[in-house]
């Protein structure tokens, strides 16, 4: 989870802010504005932009275009959106980064926990619907824009990279307006346009074992998307085995993920950030840290189980 530290009041005629509930979280944008019509506009287009994308996007929707490829894609190629043609596309690339650690194939059997009720898979059901959980099984043709699915199970989740796009979708948008200067977040994934009249922004990364609000590191920010991932969003504690039962899931196992506690990833764009902090979540300190200093552009930090940090080779410990 991220969240602003120092947010400009919105009771300055010229900073406009708003928080909706959309894509099954907490949706909040701000940003500067001298035009009041079109600041007013530019609060409407963004969230009604937020909700479009949780309609095309979400697999809770019956009727969304993910939904409806889930359905019938096992039984034929199905033709996707340029939208959703593009995130899959985005999707196997970064599973084929990270060695599979990233897979939205996931939900094959992820489609079975239920972190409310306390609910996750039988043994039984794991071991039959993990075979469905392969992102090689999927099969895009790029040149007529089809998606099919090479096993009966298969069902796909882009949970790992929507919001992500959403947030770049948000400040897109607000750009187009005249908007330089914003924060947009969405769940664990947050990008900041500009700077605060010369002040960057001030973002905090949770605390995994703090109370609600506690940051453990608070980051300095301009132009910047970051994304977060941790086992402390959507869980439950097991009452057999004590353990914590957590939605980033091992693609390999389907079980939850154990080796660390919270990534957070820097770069450019939130479409990229949001799968690569699942991606390090999953392959852990070693690893993670391995993949991130191989590629151009982005950091992370990584709290380990311990509650000991780690670094990429591009940042420095804050206050050191």
């Amino acid at each position: 989870m991220l969240f602003f530290l120092v947010v400009t009041s919105s009771a300055n005629a010229e900073w406009y802010s708003d928080t909706q509930a959309i894509m099954g979280t907490e949706v909040s944008l701000t940003f500067w504005h001298e035009d009041k019509n079109l600041a007013a506009r530019a609060l409407a287009d963004t969230m009604a932009e937020m909700r479009r994308i949780d309609r095309q996007l979400s697999p809770y929707k019956e009727d969304s275009e993910l939904s409806i490829v889930n359905r019938q894609a096992a039984k034929s190629p199905q033709r996707l959106s340029r939208e959703l043609l593009y995130l899959v596309d985005k999707s196997l690339y970064f599973s084929g980064i990270s060695e599979g650690a990233f897979d939205i194939t996931f939900a094959s059997l992820g489609w079975f926990y239920n972190y409310r009720e306390k609910k996750q898979p039988s043994e039984g059901q794991r071991s039959s619907l993990l075979p469905a959980v392969n992102y090689q099984l999927l099969k895009l043709d790029k040149s007529d824009g089809s998606l099919f699915y090479q096993h009966e199970n298969i069902r796909i989740d882009l949970g790992g990279i929507a919001k992500g796009y959403a947030v770049d979708r948000a400040v897109n948008l607000l750009s187009a307006l005249g908007v330089t200067q914003a924060t947009v977040s969405a769940g664990g994934d947050s990008r900041v346009l500009g700077d605060k009249f010369g002040k960057q922004w001030l973002i905090g990364i949770k605390n995994p074992r703090g109370s609600k609000g506690e940051a453990a590191i608070v980051l300095p920010l301009s132009n910047t998307a970051v994304s977060t991932s941790g086992d402390y969003e959507r869980y439950f504690i097991d009452e057999a085995s004590g353990e914590r039962v957590h939605h980033i899931l091992n693609p390999r196992t389907g079980k939850p993920t154990r080796s660390v506690a919270s990534v957070t990833v820097l770069g450019p764009q939130g479409a990229d950030t949001d799968p690569l902090s699942t991606s390090v979540f999953v392959l852990g300190v070693e690893r993670g840290l391995a993949l991130i200093n191989k590629l151009d552009n982005f950091d992370c930090i990584i709290i380990d189980l311990a509650g000991k940090v780690h670094y990429s080779q591009g940042l420095m410990p804050p206050n050191s």
